[in-house]
């Protein structure tokens, strides 16, 4: 099968690329759009920057910006209908999410368009628990968490659970081969070179993640 081609943080930027969103979603190279999502009290929304508990700003690489410039999931929803689908990188800091999550995806038809995953695999867990009909996977971002979900899943301690790793910890095809005869399919993120993109293709990788809709138009 064609590999499955995903547009990093397409909904990250904030209201102001909210009228390219859907001209992205799209594109003949993207099968789905990726935003790094928080839940803030009833709010949901996505940015990249980290929360800065009750206040109203996001901290980043580039210094503070208003949490109102962020997107909701709702507009990033909007935007792409009829388009790509939308992946749910689901963060958390000092609460539980899944409540929040789980009632704006209470509709069928959102949960159909929406692929979840989760940095904190308890809380893939317990999202899992609460909506069995979602894609949930693991984020991986660690040669720590690579080892424990091995030894984990072995162990029968983790569910055989899709997950999504960091590039840098993908070395070979054979590496590939062991983590999708656990995880069934495995995602590479964020790859922002052709020639990497095409190498980790052919490794196995089922899913790129890219910044770049030239990487992705390569695949």
């Amino acid at each position: 099968m064609p590999v499955f081609r995903i547009l990093h943080g397409a909904g990250n930027a904030g209201t102001q690329r909210l009228a390219s969103l859907g001209a992205l979603a799209h594109h003949a190279a993207v099968d789905a759009v990726e935003a790094d999502v928080w839940v803030h009290g009833d709010a949901i929304l996505a940015h990249h920057e980290r929360p800065l508990g009750p206040l109203p700003l996001l901290l980043g690489w580039n210094g503070f910006r208003r949490r109102s410039d962020a997107l909701s999931l709702h507009e990033i929803l909007e935007a792409t209908d009829g388009a790509a689908a939308v992946i749910v990188d689901l963060r958390s800091w000092l609460w539980d999410p899944v409540p929040e999550l789980a009632g704006a995806l209470a509709e069928e038809a959102t949960r159909a368009r929406i692929r979840v995953t989760c940095e904190d695999w308890r809380i893939a867990d317990r999202l899992r628990a609460w909506l069995p009909d979602i894609h949930v996977g693991y984020s991986i971002r660690s040669e720590a968490q690579f080892r424990a979900y091995l030894t984990g899943v072995d162990a029968a301690h983790l569910l055989a659970t899709p997950v999504a790793v960091r590039h840098t910890l993908l070395h070979s095809a054979d590496e590939v081969a062991l983590l999708r005869r656990r995880a069934g399919r495995v995602g590479a993120w964020t790859v922002d070179d052709v020639d990497r993109a095409l190498e980790l293709v052919a490794w196995g990788v089922d899913e790129i993640t890219s910044n770049h809709i030239s990487v992705l138009n390569a695949l």
